[in-house]
């Protein structure tokens, strides 16, 4: 029996990079021979190191992820005096995020669309990674806003947070679009007509929407 060539860790971070890379740029759909190419290893390489594409697509999720859990600082939302400054502050960090890692972002933004292209059962592997994860960091956050909100009497607590978790997440993907087509805008009190609709959310947030 042929002896097995020890793993070469530079080789295999090699692969993942580029395969983060490639499957952020393309999708699923890229060959491993792109990949292959753009990691500067053979073919061969690849399925020695990962068995599969399906398996190297998994890995590839793993590690953009853990890219960015090893940078991302929480405190940029927990910290924030008030709901409006939190969601300002935090979109625009995200939206830094994403321009300093655009293919990790690229990628899991794949993951959380979930890419028809990408095979149903790897599909739902993936999505389930990316969720476990967004749904510890969305506690994080939203238990923090929580402690500085005086809830309405009788409200369920694990309801509000839900509640909150799904405005916020519409709101500052709206914050995101406006980031992106406003990259001059740097300053706080440059954003006049976003945070006025963000104020309005949240007073609908805080008071509700019947008179």
């Amino acid at each position: 029996m042929a002896k097995r060539l020890p793993r070469d860790p530079d080789k295999e971070k090699a692969i993942l990079v580029a395969a983060v890379q490639e499957f952020g740029d393309a999708g699923y759909r890229v060959s491993t021979d792109t990949i292959a190419e753009k990691a500067g290893v053979s073919k061969g390489s690849v399925f020695r190191y990962f068995d599969n594409k399906k398996k190297l697509y998994v890995a590839a999720v793993q590690m953009a992820m853990k890219t960015l859990i090893d940078v991302v600082d929480l405190s940029v939302w927990t910290d924030s005096d008030d709901l409006v400054s939190m969601i300002i502050n935090a979109t625009r960090y995200k939206t830094q995020l994403s321009h300093q890692y655009p293919s990790e972002f690229a990628l899991l933004t794949r993951v959380y669309s979930q890419d028809s292209m990408i095979p149903p059962k790897v599909r739902k592997q993936v999505f389930d990674i990316f969720s476990k994860w967004e749904t510890v960091v969305s506690n994080q956050v939203i238990n923090a806003m929580l402690k500085k909100m005086v809830l309405r009497p009788g409200l369920n607590r694990d309801h509000v947070k839900k509640y909150l978790m799904n405005t916020l997440a519409m709101v500052m993907v709206d914050i995101q679009q406006y980031f992106e087509q406003h990259p001059e805008v740097k300053r706080m009190e440059d954003m006049g007509d976003i945070i006025d609709e963000i104020k309005e959310y949240m007073d609908m947030v805080e008071n509700g929407i019947v008179g």
